[in-house]
Protein backbone atom coordinates (compact mmCIF):
# COMPACT_ATOMS: atom_id res chain seq x y z
CA UNK A 1 0.00 0.00 0.00
CA UNK A 2 1.21 3.35 -0.88
CA UNK A 3 1.96 6.27 1.64
CA UNK A 4 -0.93 8.55 1.37
CA UNK A 5 -0.52 12.07 0.44
CA UNK A 6 -2.30 14.95 2.02
CA UNK A 7 -3.60 15.77 -1.23
CA UNK A 8 -5.68 12.03 -2.05
CA UNK A 9 -6.59 12.76 1.65
CA UNK A 10 -8.14 15.92 1.03
CA UNK A 11 -9.35 14.26 -2.16
CA UNK A 12 -11.25 12.11 -0.52
CA UNK A 13 -12.72 14.37 1.78
CA UNK A 14 -14.14 16.50 -1.08
CA UNK A 15 -15.49 13.37 -2.93
CA UNK A 16 -19.25 14.20 -1.26
CA UNK A 17 -19.24 17.42 -1.54
CA UNK A 18 -18.20 17.47 -5.40
CA UNK A 19 -20.72 15.21 -5.98
CA UNK A 20 -23.71 17.46 -3.98
CA UNK A 21 -22.21 20.42 -6.31
CA UNK A 22 -22.18 18.45 -9.46
CA UNK A 23 -25.00 20.87 -10.85
CA UNK A 24 -24.27 24.46 -12.26
CA UNK A 25 -21.20 25.77 -13.77
CA UNK A 26 -17.49 26.39 -12.41
CA UNK A 27 -15.83 29.30 -12.56
CA UNK A 28 -12.57 27.56 -11.88
CA UNK A 29 -13.29 25.26 -15.56
CA UNK A 30 -11.91 27.92 -16.72
CA UNK A 31 -8.53 28.05 -15.61
CA UNK A 32 -6.00 26.15 -17.29
CA UNK A 33 -4.95 23.22 -15.26
CA UNK A 34 -1.66 23.96 -14.80
CA UNK A 35 -3.18 27.51 -13.09
CA UNK A 36 -5.30 25.64 -11.35
CA UNK A 37 -2.45 23.47 -9.80
CA UNK A 38 -0.98 26.68 -8.74
CA UNK A 39 -3.38 27.54 -6.91
CA UNK A 40 -3.62 24.67 -5.08
CA UNK A 41 -0.34 24.22 -4.42
CA UNK A 42 -0.49 27.77 -3.11
CA UNK A 43 -3.64 26.91 -0.78
CA UNK A 44 -1.62 24.66 1.16
CA UNK A 45 1.79 26.23 1.25
CA UNK A 46 -0.52 29.01 2.99
CA UNK A 47 -1.92 26.12 5.05
CA UNK A 48 1.08 24.65 6.22
CA UNK A 49 2.55 27.93 7.27
CA UNK A 50 0.00 29.08 9.17
CA UNK A 51 0.40 25.68 11.23
CA UNK A 52 3.87 26.83 11.47
CA UNK A 53 2.43 30.08 12.46
CA UNK A 54 0.34 28.83 15.26
CA UNK A 55 2.93 26.55 16.92
CA UNK A 56 5.40 29.27 16.83
CA UNK A 57 3.18 30.93 19.48
CA UNK A 58 3.55 28.88 21.78
CA UNK A 59 7.60 27.76 21.29
CA UNK A 60 9.32 31.42 21.10
CA UNK A 61 11.96 28.63 19.74
CA UNK A 62 10.53 28.40 16.22
CA UNK A 63 9.10 32.06 16.26
CA UNK A 64 12.92 33.57 15.15
CA UNK A 65 13.31 34.94 11.59
CA UNK A 66 16.36 32.55 11.30
CA UNK A 67 14.33 29.61 12.58
CA UNK A 68 11.78 30.00 9.97
CA UNK A 69 14.42 29.78 7.09
CA UNK A 70 15.75 27.11 8.40
CA UNK A 71 12.28 25.31 8.61
CA UNK A 72 12.36 26.15 4.84
CA UNK A 73 15.50 24.47 4.01
CA UNK A 74 14.85 21.41 5.57
CA UNK A 75 11.14 21.46 3.49
CA UNK A 76 13.22 22.09 0.23
CA UNK A 77 15.60 19.34 1.47
CA UNK A 78 12.35 16.87 1.63
CA UNK A 79 11.34 17.67 -1.21
CA UNK A 80 14.28 17.05 -3.12
CA UNK A 81 14.84 13.37 -1.23
CA UNK A 82 12.02 12.11 -2.83
CA UNK A 83 12.46 9.73 -5.64
CA UNK A 84 9.02 9.57 -8.13
CA UNK A 85 7.87 5.81 -8.52
CA UNK A 86 9.96 4.56 -5.86
CA UNK A 87 7.64 3.68 -2.92
CA UNK A 88 10.46 1.14 -0.73
CA UNK A 89 12.72 4.05 -0.66
CA UNK A 90 10.53 7.07 0.15
CA UNK A 91 9.25 4.78 2.85
CA UNK A 92 12.56 4.29 3.78
CA UNK A 93 13.42 7.77 4.21
CA UNK A 94 10.40 8.76 5.52
CA UNK A 95 11.04 6.26 8.87
CA UNK A 96 14.72 7.50 8.31
CA UNK A 97 13.91 11.34 9.47
CA UNK A 98 11.36 10.20 12.05
CA UNK A 99 14.18 8.11 13.86
CA UNK A 100 16.40 11.12 13.37
CA UNK A 101 13.65 13.61 14.42
CA UNK A 102 13.12 10.77 17.43
CA UNK A 103 16.80 10.65 18.57
CA UNK A 104 17.38 14.44 18.73
CA UNK A 105 14.08 14.52 20.92
CA UNK A 106 15.22 11.58 22.66
CA UNK A 107 18.92 13.81 23.63
CA UNK A 108 17.23 16.23 24.68
CA UNK A 109 15.19 15.00 26.85
CA UNK A 110 16.89 12.15 28.43
CA UNK A 111 20.51 13.60 27.46
CA UNK A 112 21.51 10.28 25.95
CA UNK A 113 22.47 9.43 22.55
CA UNK A 114 20.66 6.55 20.17
CA UNK A 115 22.82 4.68 18.13
CA UNK A 116 21.52 5.17 14.55
CA UNK A 117 24.03 1.97 14.04
CA UNK A 118 22.37 -0.29 16.16
CA UNK A 119 18.55 0.90 14.96
CA UNK A 120 19.98 0.15 11.30
CA UNK A 121 21.21 -3.54 12.33
CA UNK A 122 18.32 -4.18 14.49
CA UNK A 123 16.16 -3.42 11.50
CA UNK A 124 17.97 -5.11 8.97
CA UNK A 125 18.00 -8.02 11.02
CA UNK A 126 13.97 -8.15 11.32
CA UNK A 127 13.72 -7.47 8.08
CA UNK A 128 16.09 -10.05 7.04
CA UNK A 129 15.34 -12.99 9.77
CA UNK A 130 13.54 -16.66 8.82
CA UNK A 131 11.33 -16.05 11.80
CA UNK A 132 8.90 -13.18 13.13
CA UNK A 133 10.15 -11.02 15.35
CA UNK A 134 8.37 -12.02 18.48
CA UNK A 135 6.68 -8.35 18.77
CA UNK A 136 5.11 -9.36 22.43
CA UNK A 137 8.47 -8.94 24.42
CA UNK A 138 9.96 -6.30 22.27
CA UNK A 139 7.04 -3.85 23.27
CA UNK A 140 7.04 -5.50 27.16
CA UNK A 141 10.77 -4.55 27.21
CA UNK A 142 10.62 -1.51 24.76
CA UNK A 143 8.17 -0.01 27.62
CA UNK A 144 9.90 -0.91 30.65
CA UNK A 145 13.12 0.82 29.50
CA UNK A 146 11.37 3.65 28.51
CA UNK A 147 9.96 3.47 32.03
CA UNK A 148 13.06 3.42 33.52
CA UNK A 149 13.72 6.73 31.69
CA UNK A 150 10.93 8.59 32.51
CA UNK A 151 11.61 8.08 36.00
CA UNK A 152 15.12 9.17 35.82
CA UNK A 153 14.11 12.34 33.57
CA UNK A 154 11.61 13.14 35.79
CA UNK A 155 13.47 13.18 39.08
CA UNK A 156 15.97 15.30 37.34
CA UNK A 157 12.89 18.04 36.43
CA UNK A 158 11.93 18.46 39.63
CA UNK A 159 15.27 18.68 40.75
CA UNK A 160 15.75 21.60 38.49
CA UNK A 161 12.35 22.66 38.84
CA UNK A 162 12.67 23.29 42.69
CA UNK A 163 16.07 25.31 42.04
CA UNK A 164 14.89 27.40 39.22
CA UNK A 165 11.69 28.23 41.36
CA UNK A 166 13.53 29.48 44.75
CA UNK A 167 16.04 31.45 42.92
CA UNK A 168 13.06 33.50 41.21
CA UNK A 169 11.37 33.18 44.61
CA UNK A 170 14.33 34.87 45.96
CA UNK A 171 14.05 37.40 43.81
CA UNK A 172 11.24 38.56 43.99
CA UNK A 173 10.94 38.71 47.41
CA UNK A 174 8.18 35.87 47.73
CA UNK A 175 7.48 34.15 50.57
CA UNK A 176 6.91 30.14 50.78
CA UNK A 177 3.16 28.88 50.44
CA UNK A 178 4.50 24.97 49.27
CA UNK A 179 7.38 23.63 47.90
CA UNK A 180 6.04 24.39 44.67
CA UNK A 181 4.68 27.42 45.23
CA UNK A 182 5.35 31.11 46.66
CA UNK A 183 4.03 34.31 46.62
CA UNK A 184 2.87 37.83 47.68
CA UNK A 185 -0.43 38.30 49.48
CA UNK A 186 -1.72 40.98 51.64
CA UNK A 187 -2.00 40.61 54.55
CA UNK A 188 -5.76 40.46 55.91
CA UNK A 189 -8.63 39.40 58.52
CA UNK A 190 -10.57 38.31 55.90
CA UNK A 191 -12.09 34.47 55.58
CA UNK A 192 -9.93 32.70 53.54
CA UNK A 193 -11.08 30.95 50.62
CA UNK A 194 -12.16 27.42 51.40
CA UNK A 195 -13.13 23.79 50.29
CA UNK A 196 -16.26 23.29 48.69
CA UNK A 197 -16.62 27.78 47.62
CA UNK A 198 -17.55 27.68 44.43
CA UNK A 199 -15.57 30.52 42.31
CA UNK A 200 -14.90 32.25 39.71
CA UNK A 201 -11.29 33.00 38.62
CA UNK A 202 -9.65 36.35 37.06
CA UNK A 203 -6.50 34.03 36.30
CA UNK A 204 -3.18 35.36 34.18
CA UNK A 205 -0.11 32.89 33.30
CA UNK A 206 2.83 34.47 31.77
CA UNK A 207 5.77 32.18 31.13
CA UNK A 208 9.42 33.57 31.59
CA UNK A 209 9.48 36.01 28.70
CA UNK A 210 6.53 37.88 30.69
CA UNK A 211 4.29 36.22 27.32
CA UNK A 212 0.96 35.10 28.49
CA UNK A 213 -0.38 31.46 28.33
CA UNK A 214 -3.36 30.44 27.37
CA UNK A 215 -3.80 27.78 30.36
CA UNK A 216 -6.71 25.04 29.73
CA UNK A 217 -8.17 26.11 33.40
CA UNK A 218 -11.85 26.90 33.96
CA UNK A 219 -13.10 30.47 34.90
CA UNK A 220 -15.63 28.89 37.65
CA UNK A 221 -14.99 26.24 39.87
CA UNK A 222 -15.49 24.25 43.30
CA UNK A 223 -11.95 24.55 45.00
CA UNK A 224 -10.61 20.96 45.66
CA UNK A 225 -12.50 19.25 42.75
CA UNK A 226 -10.24 18.80 40.20
CA UNK A 227 -7.50 20.81 40.63
CA UNK A 228 -6.62 19.68 44.19
CA UNK A 229 -3.27 19.43 45.62
CA UNK A 230 -2.62 21.45 42.91
CA UNK A 231 0.00 25.22 42.69
CA UNK A 232 -3.39 27.49 41.68
CA UNK A 233 -5.54 25.28 44.34
CA UNK A 234 -3.20 26.72 46.93
CA UNK A 235 -2.78 29.86 45.37
CA UNK A 236 -6.55 30.81 45.60
CA UNK A 237 -6.96 29.13 49.26
CA UNK A 238 -4.25 31.61 50.37
CA UNK A 239 -6.41 34.52 48.72
CA UNK A 240 -10.02 35.98 50.10
CA UNK A 241 -12.36 36.66 48.06
CA UNK A 242 -11.87 40.03 45.82
CA UNK A 243 -7.83 39.80 46.60
CA UNK A 244 -5.44 39.90 44.19
CA UNK A 245 -2.71 37.59 45.13
CA UNK A 246 0.79 37.26 42.51
CA UNK A 247 2.28 33.78 42.82
CA UNK A 248 5.52 32.01 41.19
CA UNK A 249 5.84 27.96 40.68
CA UNK A 250 7.32 25.88 37.93
CA UNK A 251 5.13 24.66 34.63
CA UNK A 252 5.93 20.94 35.65
CA UNK A 253 3.81 21.75 38.85
CA UNK A 254 1.20 23.52 37.45
CA UNK A 255 1.26 21.15 34.08
CA UNK A 256 3.30 18.20 34.86
CA UNK A 257 3.39 16.09 31.80
CA UNK A 258 1.89 18.15 29.19
CA UNK A 259 4.58 21.42 30.01
CA UNK A 260 5.60 20.20 26.09
CA UNK A 261 2.04 20.53 24.80
CA UNK A 262 2.06 24.27 26.39
CA UNK A 263 5.43 24.98 24.67
CA UNK A 264 7.01 24.82 28.14
CA UNK A 265 10.11 23.38 30.01
CA UNK A 266 9.85 21.61 32.91
CA UNK A 267 12.02 23.85 35.02
CA UNK A 268 10.14 27.37 33.43
CA UNK A 269 9.27 29.45 36.49
CA UNK A 270 5.31 31.04 35.56
CA UNK A 271 3.95 33.98 36.95
CA UNK A 272 0.52 34.00 38.47
CA UNK A 273 -1.53 37.03 39.14
CA UNK A 274 -4.97 35.78 40.29
CA UNK A 275 -8.71 37.00 41.54
CA UNK A 276 -10.72 34.76 42.95
CA UNK A 277 -14.41 35.98 43.63
CA UNK A 278 -16.85 33.41 45.74
CA UNK A 279 -19.58 33.03 43.10
CA UNK A 280 -21.71 30.47 45.75
CA UNK A 281 -19.86 29.52 49.77
CA UNK A 282 -19.38 25.98 50.56
CA UNK A 283 -22.51 24.44 51.91
CA UNK A 284 -22.42 23.93 55.41
CA UNK A 285 -22.14 20.19 56.91
CA UNK A 286 -24.73 19.17 58.84
CA UNK A 287 -24.11 18.30 62.50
Amino acid sequence: MKLKSFFSIAAAGLLLASCSNSEGGNSADSLSNASKADSLIYCFGQMRGAEYQREAANDTTLDSKEAKQEYLRGVRAGIQAVKAEQEAYNRGLFLGMQMAMNMNQFKEDYNIQLSSKVFLESLSEALNCDSAVNTTKMQSDFYRLMGEFNKEKETRDKEAAETALKEAAASKKMEKITDDLYGSVAKSDKEKIKKGDKVKLDLTITNPQGKEIDAPFPKELTIGQRMANTPLNDAVTSLASGEKGSFVTTAQALFGNRCAQMGLKPADVLTLTITPTVAEPAAEKAE
